[in-house]
């Protein structure tokens, strides 16, 4: 005979499921494979020129602010997330990518990787300075605390190393060649640094902190500069997350002088120096902004057109930041339906389970018949009898019964599938997260130790540990014997064996509670023994047992004050005094908000 088709409930919430995965799914796709939004930053002049990278292209502008042209990063085939820029000549850029240098012909649209000894290939942030004529590479090395300084060899033509700056040096930034000197933005200590090779050949170094009075606090990490036509170096002092820095001159001697006023909520990542004016670029923001060199703010850098891109970006950016919050509502409602739906098409029903013996007080009773019998003996054939057993079980004699192989198979398929598929997130989450313990100090100025990384990585294993307690329980699940003499109820899990007479018992839809011991029945309604057999052989034996068939209440907390001993009455009111505190910590939350809000109105 044909299967009854499904009902429309069923079909709803098979639809529903379906909707969240396809949500997640395009949630996890729209975040590894579409480019990320950034806003303007990594200026670099080119002659009368200026190059910037911004949503996903590299712009070009004259002098007055006018795109000449744009090249999609995808042409060059370069990420969206360059962490260098530089042109040496018209057409010919240096660009950082991920964890190589690359040299590209814009004319071309041609990348091609310059091979530089002692570089690491993880990734990490990396500045690159290149002379006019090419001939010299510096490589500011930020996650290995050093400055790397390449030559080109006449004849062969390859850069070898020349030199390796990393006394002193913790996270250092970008670099500017200042006559025979070498400037470098030493972030995490707070000062910039002057690199001369002496006489002897030996590297000359003098700091010069950046600390002035009017930062904001916080406000103590270089890690951009710029200097101007008269000697003076603009300089980007950023909080500790590298967001929302000050902007602070420098004298020709690098003494700091003044701090330009910036808006709270400008977020400069650049400054380059361009048609004897300051440009700012934010990326945040999705701005660049032009500023005089006594630091007055002059206006917006770029045409209309530019303008109307980066208004557009800032949109899409806004709406990517918040479509996780709109992808976990949606989840969350989806939910919601998918419960309605489940509970009308009667799936939540198979997972309470049936009850194990009718409610003699819902039994239709007659009244003319005898009254009921109290014997043991009587009991006892009066439970063969409802069982359905053709000759009584004798008192005394012991009945075993035994989980069904193989119950938990299933489910033991679905544990292996999802912690195969979370080892494989937790592997790509560390890959990812890696390069940040080189990256970050864990405290200004003082570096993560070297097990960090490996420690936290053995600590995010730490949570593979309960697949394989849930994977021991399901197959102690199938090991499961309970037996009965009509008295006395015994049963073993596993290694662990509960005993206590019948009528300390209580046996409700989903376990069995036997003293503080519980032993499942149904998992999740989902049988693990023949229930027919558990009903002839041990349920329907033991009249005398405590029953709870409502659909919900597992009666737990009861059986464990009334039969658990002192033990089961602490765990219990330990949990009514948890649910206590909780509840008078969520009213006095919400008593503290409603003041903290009347407050503020009132002041």
């Amino acid at each position: 005979m044909a299967s009854q088709a499904p009902s429309g409930y069923r079909w709803g919430l098979c639809a529903v499921i379906a909707l969240q995965c396809l949500l997640i799914l395009a949630f996890i796709y729209r975040g590894l494979s579409a480019p990320g939004l950034f806003g303007p930053r990594l200026p670099a002049v080119q002659g009368e020129t200026l190059w910037l990278e911004s949503h996903g292209a590299l712009h070009q502008f004259d002098a007055a602010g006018q795109r000449l042209q744009q090249i999609p990063l995808r042409e060059l085939k370069i990420s969206d997330s360059p962490t260098s820029l530089q042109f040496t000549q018209e057409q010919v850029a240096w660009v950082h990518d991920e964890s190589r240098v690359v040299r590209c012909d814009l004319q071309q649209r041609q990348c091609l990787p310059v091979e530089l000894a002692g570089l690491d290939t993880r990734r990490g942030y990396r500045w690159v300075r290149v002379s006019a004529d090419e001939s010299e590479i510096t490589v500011s090395d930020a996650s290995e605390h050093r400055v790397l300084v390449y030559r080109r060899d006449p004849i062969t033509a390859r850069y070898t190393l020349a030199r390796t700056e990393a006394q002193g040096m913790r996270f250092p930034n970008q670099t500017l060649q200042v006559g025979d000197a070498l400037w470098v933005a030493n972030t995490n200590r707070h000062q910039i640094v002057q690199l001369r090779t002496g006489p002897d050949g030996k590297t000359v170094r003098q700091q010069h902190p950046i600390a002035h009075p009017d930062l904001r606090p916080g406000r103590a990490f270089p890690f951009a500069m710029a200097q101007d036509p008269r000697g003076q170096l603009w300089v980007l002092v950023a909080s500790v997350d590298m967001q929302n820095a000050d902007l602070l001159m420098m004298g020709p001697q690098l003494q700091p002088e003044r701090v330009i006023p910036l808006a709270p909520k400008q977020d400069p990542n650049a400054i380059a120096l361009f048609q004897q004016h300051m440009l700012l670029t934010d990326m945040s923001n999705f701005l660049v902004r032009r500023l005089d060199l006594h630091g007055r703010v002059l206006g917006p850098f770029g045409d209309a057109a530019f303008q109307a891109e980066l208004t557009t970006a800032r949109n899409q950016a806004s709406w990517s930041r918040r479509m996780p919050a709109l992808l976990l509502g949606s989840v969350a409602v989806l939910m919601l339906v998918a419960l309605w739906l489940a509970w009308k098409a009667g799936e939540l029903r198979q997972l309470r389970g049936a009850a194990w013996r009718a409610d003699p007080e819902d039994s239709p009773q007659d009244e003319t018949g005898p009254a009921p019998v109290t014997t043991t003996a009587a009991k006892e054939a009066a439970a063969a009898a409802f069982a359905g057993a053709a000759t009584p079980i004798p008192p005394g004699r012991v009945t075993m019964v035994k989980a069904l192989p193989g119950s938990t198979r299933t489910r033991r398929r679905l544990l292996l599938a999802t912690s195969a598929l979370a080892l494989l997130v937790m592997g790509a989450l560390l890959y990812w997260i890696w390069p940040m313990f080189y990256q970050h100090d864990c405290a200004p100025g003082t570096a993560c130790p070297v097990w960090l990384p490996y420690g936290l990585a053995v600590l995010a294993l730490v949570p593979m540990i309960l697949p394989l307690v849930l994977w021991r329980r399901l197959k102690a699940l199938e090991t499961i014997r309970i037996g009965t003499d009509g008295q006395q109820v015994q049963a073993r899990v596993g290694n662990k064996r509960y005993q206590a007479p019948a009528h300390q018992v209580t046996c409700t839809r989903q376990q069995l509670l036997i003293g503080l011991g519980v032993v499942p029945l149904r998992l999740n309604g989902e049988a693990l023994f023949d229930e027919a057999l558990l009903r002839r052989d041990f349920i329907h034996r033991l009249p005398q047992m405590q029953m709870h068939n409502s659909p919900w209440s597992a009666g737990l907390l009861g059986h464990w004050w009334k039969h658990g001993g002192w033990q089961g009455r602490a765990i219990v009111i330990g949990f009514g005094a948890l649910c206590a505190l909780l509840a008078w910590l969520m009213v006095g939350l919400l008593v503290l908000r409603g003041l903290s809000a009347w407050l503020t109105t009132l002041l």
